[in-house]
C-alpha cells in the first residue's frame, strides 16, 4: 500500500508539476528568442506554468499511469477519510463555540451523525462514509447557517489575508529588485532579479525616508539599494536643477561613512588619505548592451579585488574616469560608487545619499536572465555580500596578494 503511494504522488509531481514546469520553462525560452516577449522573465514562466497545471488537471483521466481515476481506489477510500475526519473536527468546534445558540435537539442530530461516520470509519464501511459525510454536512449547514460565511466572504478573507501578509513582508522584510544597468558588474549583472533585506538596519515607515526602529547603519561595503536623493535632501541648494531620476531606486556600494574625506586619484578610491587596498588579478569577460547597436556582445575590463572594511569584493575597470575631487561626506549620509567603476551614475556625480533613503542591503539573486537569451544558471542563488567567486586563475593569483 506504501508503494502504490508513493507511485500516485510520483506521477501526480510529474504530471502536475515537473511536466508543466518544463513546458513552461522551454516555452518562454522560445518565445523569448523569437523576440515575441522581451525578455526571459518568471513572471512569464509562472503564468504559463498555472495555464499549463489547469489544463492538465482537467483531462487527468486520460493521463498515462495516472492511478486516481477510479472512485474506489485505495488513494480515493483514504481521502474521504480523511476529509471526514477533517469535517467532523470542524463542526464539533462549531458546536462548542456556538453552544448557547443551538437547540438541544439540533446538537442531539448534529452529534448522532457525527456518532455514526465515526463509526463508519473505524469500521471502515467505506460506501457509508461518503453519504454520512454528506448528510452531516448537509445538516449543520442548516442548523449552524447563522454562522456560515458566504463564499464570496471566504475567497475575500483568504485573498486578504494574502495579500495583507505579502504587502507587510514587502513593505518591512524582503522587496524584490531587477538590475537593469551595469552599474555594479561584476557583483550584479544586467538582468539579476534580486532580494533585498528592509530588516537589515532597521524597521523602515512605510512610503517615508524614515525607520521607526534602527538597528544599525550601514557598513564599509555593503551593498545598498536606496531612493536617489534630491538635492534638499542632501542638504543642498535647492535652486539648483537636481538631475535626473530622484527618487528612483539605485543600488551601489558604501564607499564612505559620514566624516569620511573621500578621493580618487589616478582610479585608486582614498578614504581619509588611505587607499582603499585592493589587487589586480587578471580580466573579467562579461555580456554588454552596445549604445550604437542595441546589441549585446563580449567586453573584456580589468579585475581587481578591493577589500574595504570586513567585505572583499570584485569590481572592474577602463580607466576612463581617473580623478574626483575630495570630498567630506556629511554627516547622516553615505559615499557610494558601483563596482563597474567607468559606467556608474554614482556619488562622484550627483553627491552623497542621505542614510534614510537607505531600504535595504542587497541579500540573493533569485533569478538571472542570460543575454541575449535565457536563463543564468551560474547566478541562481549567489549570495550578494559573500566572498567574490573567482575563477582557479584568479584565485591563485588573489592569493598572493596579501589583502
Amino acid at each position: 500500500m506504501k508503494n502504490k503511494y508513493l507511485i500516485l504522488k510520483f506521477w501526480y509531481f510529474v504530471w502536475f508539476a515537473a511536466l508543466p514546469l518544463l513546458i513552461s520553462w522551454f516555452t518562454v525560452g522560445l518565445l523569448d528568442k523569437m523576440k515575441i516577449v522581451d525578455e526571459f522573465e518568471p513572471w512569464y514562466v509562472l503564468l504559463l506554468f498555472a495555464i499549463v497545471v489547469m489544463l492538465m488537471y482537467s483531462v487527468k483521466q486520460y493521463l498515462p499511469w495516472w492511478q486516481d481515476t477510479f472512485y474506489d481506489s485505495e488513494y480515493n477510500r483514504d481521502r474521504r477519510i480523511n476529509s471526514a475526519n477533517e469535517l467532523i473536527k470542524n463542526i464539533t468546534k462549531a458546536i462548542k463555540k456556538y453552544d448557547n445558540k443551538l437547540s438541544t435537539p439540533k446538537k442531539d442530530e448534529l452529534k448522532k451523525i457525527i456518532d455514526s461516520l465515526n463509526e463508519a470509519i473505524g469500521t471502515k464501511k467505506h460506501s457509508d462514509i461518503p453519504k454520512l459525510a454528506t448528510e452531516l454536512e448537509d445538516t449543520a449547514s442548516k442548523h449552524l447557517e447563522f454562522a456560515k460565511k458566504s463564499p464570496g466572504r471566504e475567497y475575500f478573507e483568504s485573498i486578504g489575508v494574502a495579500v495583507f501578509i505579502a504587502f507587510g513582508l514587502r513593505l518591512f522584510a524582503v522587496e524584490a529588485f531587477k538590475i537593469p544597468s551595469e552599474s555594479m558588474v561584476p557583483t550584479l549583472m544586467v538582468g539579476d532579479h534580486i532580494f533585498v533585506g528592509k530588516y537589515m538596519y532597521g524597521i523602515p515607515m512605510p512610503f517615508q525616508h524614515k525607520q521607526i526602529v534602527k538597528f544599525k547603519n550601514p557598513e564599509y561595503g555593503d551593498v545598498i539599494v536606496f531612493a536617489k536623493p534630491s538635492r534638499a535632501e542632501q542638504g543642498l541648494n535647492n535652486d539648483v536643477p537636481p538631475g535626473e531620476l530622484v527618487g528612483a531606486d539605485f543600488i551601489k556600494r558604501v564607499i564612505g561613512l559620514p566624516g569620511d574625506k573621500i578621493e580618487v586619484k589616478e582610479s585608486i578610491v582614498y578614504v581619509n588619505d588611505k587607499p582603499i587596498p585592493r589587487c589586480h588579478i587578471g580580466n573579467r569577460t562579461f555580456k554588454s548592451k552596445d549604445p550604437m547597436s542595441g546589441k549585446w556582445v563580449d567586453k573584456t575590463s580589468d579585475l581587481w579585488v578591493e577589500k574595504h572594511g570586513s567585505s572583499s569584493y570584485t569590481i572592474v575597470e577602463d580607466y576612463l574616469f581617473d580623478d574626483a575631487e575630495p570630498i567630506i561626506v556629511p554627516q547622516g549620509q553615505l559615499f557610494v560608487m558601483g563596482d563597474n567603476r567607468d559606467r556608474s551614475s554614482d556619488s562622484r556625480y550627483w553627491g552623497t545619499v542621505p542614510v534614510s533613503n537607505v531600504k535595504g542591503r542587497a541579500m540573493i539573486v533569485w533569478w538571472s536572465n542570460e543575454r541575449p537569451h535565457g536563463f543564468a544558471w551560474s547566478r541562481f542563488g549567489n549570495i550578494i555580500m559573500e566572498a567574490p567567486e573567482l575563477s582557479d586563475q584568479h584565485e591563485k593569483i588573489f592569493e598572493r596578494c596579501n589583502l
